[in-house]
C-alpha cells in the first residue's frame, strides 16, 4: 500500500515525464496495429484509421490516457492543480476586483494577526515554569471598604481591587503551614546600588526567600540556590545573579561563583547564576530586568504584627490539590488569625488565584474586548469580500449556465469557486502577513509597559500557523455564498437572459441582510470607539490638584551599610537640597518617600478623641520644599516649615478630604492622631487642597504630609527628590546631567535611577486608556471605510443590474432626481435598519467595556447618538456617489443595447 501511494507521488511530481512516456507507449502501440494490418494487405491510411478505430475512435485514445493517468497518479491533486492555473488566470482578468479583494482581506487578517501575537505572548502562553498550573498568587484583602483597615502597606498591588494587599510575614508564617501547599514563598522588588563593578548604578532586583526558586522549579546554570541558612540575619550575606548582569557588569566572568560584590555598600557572596531564559516573577510585570536575588530575613517585630503587610506571596500546590480545596483551608487560616489577632484581622481573608491568571487580571478585561473587536472587523472584511463574490458571480451565471448545458457538473463548478476562493486567501494571508509584521511593532510601542512578557511578542511559528488556519477559514467562508449561488445557475438561464445579469430574489435577499450585518458591526465599533475617546477626554481633563510641568523627579536609594539611620538619611537629602539649589535653572527643591504617582505608603493610625478604631490614610514624608515644588495650596492654617525639625513637636499637615471623610466634615486643624498606641501624638496644623496622589485614574483619599526632619514619626525611607525649573528652562539632558553631578558633589558612590518629568509619569499613567482609545478608532475608521465601500459596491452594483429598469423609467417621464431618490430610498432603510441593530447589539455589549471606562456610562447617549449618525451619514454619502452614475444614463442608450 505504502508503495503503491509511493509510486503514485513520484509519478504525480513527473508528470510531464509520465505524459510523455505515456504517450509515446500509446503511439507505438498504434504503430503495432497500423503494421499489422498493413502486413495483412491494408494500404497504410487504412490501416492507420483501422487501428484508431480498434482504440474507439480519436476520442477513445485520449480515454485511454485519461484512465492510465487515474490509475497511476493522483487525479484529485492533477484536478486541484488544474483548477488552480484556472483561478489564477481568471482573478488576473479583473485585477481591479483582485487588487481590492485581497486588500479587504488582508487588513482583516493582518490586525488579527497582530492582535493574536500579542494575546497569545501575554495571555495565551503558560509560563516558563514547570507544572505552572500548579503554581498560585496569595494576597490578603480587608472584607470591609478600603481605608477603613488598619494597616501599615508598602504596596497596595492592584487598581482592579482596591482592597487587595500585600501578604503581612506574620500572616506569610502561619500559611506556610497550609496542608494544600507543596511549598510556599515570599519576595518583592527592591533597587540596590552596585558599585565595585564600574559606575555606580542601580540595579533592580528582588528580595526573596530561600524557597523562591524551588516553589518554581527553577535551577542556576552555576553554582547553586539559596538554603534556610541563607535567610537567617547572623548568616553570611550572599546573592545570585541574572544572566544578563553577569554577562554585562561582570564580562561574564567563569569564576563568579564565589566571589563578591558591593550592593548599598555591602559585600555579598555570589552563590549563583541563573540561567538565560529563568524569568522571573516580578519580569511579568515591569519592564526593567531583574538583576539579583538577596534572601530577606524577617525581623521579631514583623513576625508579631499581622497588621503591617510587606511581601508578594507565591505557592506550589500538592498534586491532586484543587483551588477550591487550598482556598477553603487558606480561609480557615485566614479565620483562625483573625480571632488571635482581632485588631489588625478582624476583616482580613486571604484568597488565591492561579498565578498565571492573576498576572494579567489587569489586562485580560481589555485584551479580550480587543480581541472581539478586530474579529469584528475581520467579519465585516468577510462580509464585503462575500458581496463582491456575490456580485461577481450574478455576472458570471450566464457563463456558468453554458457548462452546466455543455456537461459540466455542479461539483466540478463549485470546486473551480472555492480553489479560486482559497487563493484570493492565499494571496490575502501574504499581504495579511506583511500588515501584522508591522501593527504589532506598532501594538507594541503603544501599549503600557506592564503587559506582562510585552517584549516577547512575535511573530513566530504559533502565530504564523493562527494566520494561515485564519485565511483558510476566511477562504472557505467569503466563498460559501458565491459557491451555493453558481449551485443555483440553470442552463436555460443561458439562452433566456441575453447579456443582462439577472440576480434570484435569494440572491438580493443575502446581499442585502450581508449589508445590514456590516452597518451593524460598523455601529458597535464606532461607538467603542467614542467611548472610549469620551472616556481619555475625561481623563485628561481630570484635575490633579498639583502641577506636573517643569518638574523633574528623580529616585535616590541610599543604602543601609553607608545611611542606616532616618536622621543620616535626612541629613543626606538636606545637603543635596542645598546643591540643587545652586544650579541656575532650579526653582525649588522637594524631597520625600516618593512623590506623587511614583509609589504609596499607606498607613493606619487613631485620631484622640475618636472611637478608638484604626482607620487609613495616605502617608508621605516630606520637606517644606515640596508644597511649592508641586504647588500644592494651602487652605486653612499653615504649612511645614524648617523649624519642624526633630525635638519640636510632632505635626502634620492633610488634605481637605480627611476632614471629610474621617472626621465627617470637622475642621482637622488642632485635632492630633497616633500612629499606634505607644507612638508620638501628632498635631495636625494646616490644611491643603485634595490630590490624587496615584494619578488621575485614582480616587482623592486622604492624605497626611509628615515633615521630613521629624524621622521617628515614619519608618519609610526618603528615596525621591523632584525640582521645578524656572520658566524657560527645559526638560534636558543638561539638567539630568547637573542633577546627577549635585548628587556625586554628596557622595561620589552613589547613583540615581527613574529621572524623569512628572508630566511624562502622569503620561504613562494614562497609556492604558490611550492604548485603547487609539485601537478603537483606528480599528473603527477601518469599519467605517470597509462599510462604505460595501454600501458603495452594492448601490453600484444595483444601478448596473437595473439600468434597463431604469431607462424604462427614464423614457416614460421619471426625472433623474426622481431615480436618485428611489435608490437612495431602498439603500437608506437598509443602512438605518444596521445602525438600530448596531445600537442595540452595543448595549448589550457594553457591560464588557464598563472596566475600561473613565467617567463615561456605557450606555452614553451622546456617544451612541453621534455614532449612529455618522455611520448613517457616512454611508448614504457612499450610496450618493454611486447614484451618480443612475442619473447619467442614456435612455435611449440602454435601450438599444437590449
Amino acid at each position: 500500500m505504502i508503495r503503491r501511494v509511493t509510486a503514485r507521488i513520484r509519478e504525480f511530481l513527473t508528470s510531464r515525464h509520465v505524459d510523455r512516456d505515456l504517450t509515446e507507449e500509446l503511439q507505438s502501440h498504434l504503430d503495432h496495429l497500423t503494421d499489422d494490418y498493413v502486413r495483412r494487405g491494408m494500404n497504410r491510411d487504412d490501416a492507420r484509421r483501422r487501428a484508431v478505430r480498434d482504440f474507439g475512435g480519436a476520442g477513445g485514445v485520449e480515454i485511454a490516457r485519461e484512465s492510465v493517468r487515474d490509475a497511476r497518479g493522483l487525479p484529485w491533486l492533477e484536478q486541484l492543480a488544474i483548477d488552480a492555473r484556472r483561478g489564477v488566470r481568471t482573478l488576473a482578468k479583473t485585477r481591479g476586483f483582485t487588487v481590492v479583494t485581497i486588500l479587504t482581506l488582508a487588513l482583516g487578517i493582518g490586525a488579527s494577526t497582530a492582535i493574536y501575537s500579542l494575546v497569545d505572548h501575554v495571555v495565551l502562553r503558560p509560563l516558563p515554569y514547570p507544572d505552572q498550573d500548579r503554581l498560585v498568587s496569595i494576597w490578603e484583602a480587608s472584607t470591609v471598604p478600603p481605608r477603613l483597615a488598619a494597616s501599615s502597606s508598602s504596596m497596595l498591588t492592584s487598581t482592579d481591587d482596591p482592597n487587595r494587599q500585600t501578604v503581612a510575614p506574620a500572616s506569610y508564617m502561619d500559611f506556610r503551614k497550609v496542608a494544600a501547599f507543596a511549598s510556599l514563598a515570599g519576595y518583592d522588588r527592591q533597587s540596590m546600588t552596585l558599585t565595585g563593578a564600574g559606575s555606580p548604578e542601580q540595579v533592580l532586583g528582588e528580595t526573596i526567600t530561600a524557597g523562591y526558586f524551588d516553589v518554581l522549579g527553577a535551577a542556576p546554570e552555576k553554582g547553586r540556590l539559596f538554603g534556610s541558612l541563607d535567610e537567617q540575619a547572623d548568616s553570611p550575606k550572599t546573592v545570585i545573579v541574572s544572566h544578563g548582569l553577569w554577562q554585562r557588569r561582570f564580562a561574564g566572568d567563569p569564576d563568579i561563583v564565589g566571589k563578591s560584590i558591593t550592593l548599598n555598600n555591602q559585600s555579598l557572596e555570589v552563590v549563583g547564576v541563573m540561567p538565560v531564559d529563568f524569568a522571573p516573577i516580578s519580569q511579568f510585570v515591569q519592564p526593567d530586568p531583574i538583576g539579583f536575588w538577596v534572601t530577606q530575613a524577617f525581623r521579631a517585630d514583623l513576625l508579631g504584627n499581622y497588621a503591617d503587610h510587606e511581601i508578594f506571596v507565591v505557592g506550589r500546590l500538592k498534586p491532586g490539590v484543587s483551588i477550591a480545596q487550598a482556598q477553603a483551608q487558606l480561609t480557615a487560616a485566614s479565620l483562625d488569625i483573625a480571632q488571635r489577632a482581632p485588631q489588625s484581622n478582624l476583616n482580613m481573608r486571604a484568597y488565591l488565584r492561579p498565578l498565571g491568571d492573576d498576572l494579567v487580571r489587569r489586562v485580560r478585561t481589555s485584551l479580550i474586548v480587543i480581541s472581539l473587536m478586530v474579529g469584528f472587523i475581520l467579519l465585516i472584511a468577510c462580509v464585503n469580500v462575500a458581496n463582491l463574490l456575490i456580485v461577481r458571480g450574478a455576472g458570471r451565471r450566464r457563463d456558468i449556465a453554458i457548462r452546466y448545458a455543455l456537461g459540466a457538473s455542479r461539483r466540478r463548478v463549485l470546486s473551480e469557486m472555492i480553489v479560486e476562493s482559497l487563493i484570493l486567501a492565499a494571496a490575502s494571508c501574504a499581504a495579511g502577513l506583511v500588515i501584522a509584521w508591522w501593527l504589532k511593532d506598532v501594538l507594541v510601542s503603544l501599549a503600557p509597559s506592564s503587559l506582562p512578557r510585552l517584549g516577547s511578542v512575535a511573530i513566530d511559528g504559533r502565530v504564523l500557523l493562527f494566520s494561515v488556519g485564519l485565511s483558510i477559514a476566511t477562504g472557505l467562508i467569503f466563498g460559501a455564498l458565491p459557491a451555493w449561488q453558481a449551485r443555483r445557475a440553470r442552463p436555460i438561464d443561458a439562452m433566456g437572459t441575453g447579456n443582462r445579469v439577472v440576480a434570484a430574489r435569494w440572491v438580493m435577499r443575502w446581499r442585502n441582510a450581508l449589508l445590514v450585518f456590516e452597518i451593524a458591526m460598523s455601529t458597535v465599533l464606532l461607538i467603542g470607539a467614542g467611548l472610549m475617546v469620551r472616556s481619555l477626554t475625561a481623563l485628561n481633563r481630570v484635575d490633579l490638584g498639583f502641577r506636573t510641568d517643569q518638574v523633574l523627579a528623580m529616585s535616590v536609594t541610599l543604602p543601609d551599610a553607608k545611611y542606616p539611620t532616618g536622621d543620616s538619611r535626612a541629613a543626606f537629602f538636606d545637603r543635596l537640597e542645598a546643591q540643587l539649589r545652586q544650579l541656575p535653572g532650579v526653582a525649588s527643591v522637594a524631597f520625600a518617600n516618593r512623590m506623587p504617582m511614583r509609589g504609596s505608603w499607606d498607613s493606619g493610625f487613631a485620631i484622640d478623641g475618636g472611637d478608638g478604631r484604626m482607620v487609613s490614610a495616605g502617608f508621605q514624608a516630606v520637606n517644606p520644599g515640596f508644597f511649592s515644588t508641586l504647588d500644592i495650596h494651602v487652605v486653612r492654617g499653615r504649612l511645614l516649615t524648617t523649624g519642624d525639625v526633630k525635638g519640636s513637636e510632632p505635626v502634620a499637615v492633610v488634605s481637605e478630604a480627611f476632614g471629610q471623610k474621617l472626621l465627617n466634615g470637622a475642621d482637622p486643624i488642632g485635632r492630633r492622631f497616633r500612629r499606634s498606641a505607644g507612638g508620638a501624638s501628632i498635631t495636625i496644623v494646616g490644611v491643603v487642597r485634595d490630590i490624587r496622589r496615584d494619578g488621575k485614574r485614582a480616587d482623592i483619599d486622604p492624605q497626611v504630609f509628615l515633615a521630613a526632619a521629624q524621622t521617628t514619626l515614619y519608618p519609610t525611607r526618603l528615596a525621591d527628590v523632584a525640582v521645578r525649573l524656572r520658566e524657560g528652562r527645559s526638560d534636558g539632558v543638561a539638567i539630568r546631567d547637573e542633577m546627577r553631578a549635585a548628587v556625586a558633589a554628596v557622595d561620589p558612590a552613589q547613583p540615581i535611577a527613574n529621572v524623569r518629568g512628572l508630566d511624562e509619569v502622569v503620561s504613562l499613567g494614562s497609556r492604558d486608556q490611550r492604548f485603547q482609545a487609539v485601537l478603537f478608532g483606528v480599528f473603527a475608521a477601518l469599519a467605517l471605510l470597509l462599510a462604505v465601500i460595501g454600501v458603495h459596491g452594492v448601490v453600484s452594483y444595483l444601478v448596473a443590474q437595473r439600468s434597463s429598469e431604469i431607462a424604462v423609467r427614464m423614457a416614460l417621464g421619471a426625472g433623474r432626481w426622481t431615480i436618485a431618490y428611489w435608490l437612495l430610498a431602498a439603500t437608506t432603510w437598509r443602512v438605518v435598519a444596521g445602525a438600530v441593530i448596531g445600537l442595540a447589539g452595543a448595549s448589550l455589549l457594553s457591560g464588557f467595556v464598563r472596566t475600561l471606562l473613565f467617567q463615561v456610562t456605557p450606555l452614553d447617549t451622546a456617544t451612541y447618538a453621534l455614532a449612529a449618525l455618522l455611520l448613517t451619514s457616512v454611508a448614504i454619502g457612499a450610496a450618493a456617489i454611486a447614484t451618480r452614475r443612475a442619473m447619467r444614463i442614456d435612455p435611449v442608450r440602454a435601450l438599444r443595447s437590449e
